[in-house]
């Protein structure tokens, strides 16, 4: 029997992707395929503590998913902090090597400013046309 080299397609790209990556997350069969998961995150890499937990955040979640995600779970969001992904995610920037001793402070910050974000990213906000200063006669 062979198993599969990659049990989860990121980014996850609707709600229901997400409430079966934490089911999936939370088969003690499947154990030993999240250390693989884990391992694949942490290749993603930044220069600093926040690149990498934004470039994994980024690789797990698609904007739309973002949106709908925070910390507390405040106004109908799902909260990060109760989810599985949250320490799947702090396994994966620490093993990442510009990471390695990142506290769960550390990390935390960015994960709330990344969620925080995720309405400014893409195409979810629509700028203002640009306003004519000049007037045609």
């Amino acid at each position: 029997m062979e198993m599969p080299e990659n049990p989860v397609v990121f980014p996850l790209t609707s709600m229901t992707e997400v409430e079966n990556f934490e089911e999936w997350l939370k088969n003690p069969e499947n154990n030993q395929l999240k250390f693989s998961v884990i391992s694949s995150l942490a290749t993603i890499g930044g220069h600093d503590t926040k690149r990498v937990t934004w470039n994994i955040l980024s690789r797990m979640f698609h904007d739309d998913v973002g949106r709908r995600i925070n910390w507390k779970g405040m106004n109908g969001k799902k909260s990060f902090n109760q989810m599985e992904s949250k320490k799947l995610l702090l396994c994966a920037v620490r093993k990442s090597h510009v990471s390695r001793a990142a506290t769960d402070d550390d990390i935390t910050k960015h994960v709330i400013r990344w969620f925080n974000l995720a309405s400014d990213r893409g195409s979810s906000r629509s700028r203002p046309p640009c306003q004519q200063t000049l007037t045609q006669q």
